[in-house]
C-alpha cells in the first residue's frame, strides 16, 4: 500500500498548471479512459453534478479566434458562476508571486501592459493545447456543487498527470459562456459554466514550464486537534 502511497505523491506533485503544449492529438480512447477514472470523485448524496464538454479540431479552432476576437475588442466577461473576489494577505502574496514568476519566464517585465496583456491572451487561446474542456454545474447549483464539480475537475487533472498528459485549469475561460456555448453549439445545455481548461501533451522545453510557485508546507495548511 506505500508503494500506491508513492506513486499517488509522484503523480501529484507531477500535476501542474501547464501553459504550453504540444500539437499532438490525444487518442479519444485515452480521454474516455481518463474521463471514466474522473467519474469515481465524490459528490454529495452522489448527485454527481457534473457535465463535461470536450472540444478539439475544427470545433476548438473556431472558438479560440472567437474568444480573442472578443477578449482583443474588450468585451467584459460575464460570468454564470461568481467569479473570485479580491485576494488578501498570503493569498494575494501567492496570487502576485506566481504571476511574477510566470511572467520572468516569458521575459514580461512587470510594468509592460502591452506584454502582459499579450500574455493573458495566451489563455484565450488555450496555450495551444489540442483539446479544451469546459466544466458545467446545473442551473441551480450553489457552493456545494462547485465544490463537487472542482473536486472532479481535479480527480480528472490528476488522471491526466499519470497518462503522462498536462493540463491548466482556466477561471478566465469561464467568463465568456455565450461565446463558448456559441462556437460549441451548446444551445440545449442548461448548466452553469464553472471552468474551462486546456489539456494535452505538455511542451516542456517551453520556458513557462520553468514556473513553478512554492506551495504552503502542511503545518501552513492544517490544524491537528485530539485533546
Amino acid at each position: 500500500m506505500m508503494r500506491d502511497l508513492d506513486l499517488f505523491e509522484a503523480i501529484a506533485r507531477r500535476r501542474r498548471a501547464v501553459r504550453a503544449f504540444l500539437p499532438q492529438c490525444v487518442d479519444r480512447a485515452l480521454i474516455e479512459r481518463l474521463v471514466a477514472a474522473a467519474t469515481t470523485t465524490p459528490s454529495s448524496c452522489n448527485t454527481q453534478p457534473w457535465t463535461l464538454h470536450i472540444t478539439s479540431g475544427m470545433a476548438l479552432d473556431r472558438l479560440r479566434v472567437a474568444l480573442i476576437d472578443a477578449v482583443s475588442s474588450g468585451v467584459p466577461p460575464e460570468y454564470e458562476v461568481e467569479a473570485a473576489g479580491r485576494y488578501e494577505g498570503q493569498f494575494r502574496e501567492r496570487q502576485i508571486d506566481a504571476a511574477v514568476r510566470l511572467f520572468e519566464t516569458q521575459g514580461v517585465d512587470r510594468n509592460d501592459k502591452a506584454a502582459r496583456a499579450a500574455s493573458m491572451l495566451h489563455n484565450f487561446a488555450f496555450f495551444g493545447a489540442p483539446h479544451a474542456a469546459f466544466l458545467f454545474m446545473p442551473p441551480d447549483g450553489g457552493l456545494r456543487e462547485a465544490a463537487d464539480c472542482s473536486k472532479f475537475a481535479q480527480t480528472f487533472m490528476l488522471a491526466l498527470a499519470a497518462a503522462g498528459l498536462g493540463s491548466c485549469p482556466q477561471a478566465s475561460l469561464s467568463g465568456y459562456p455565450s461565446i463558448i456555448r456559441a462556437a460549441l453549439r451548446l444551445d440545449n445545455e442548461p448548466g452553469k459554466l464553472l471552468l474551462g481548461m486546456s489539456f494535452g501533451y505538455p511542451d516542456d522545453e517551453d520556458p513557462t514550464a520553468l514556473a513553478r510557485p512554492p506551495r504552503a508546507t502542511t503545518q501552513d495548511v492544517v490544524c491537528f486537534h485530539s485533546d
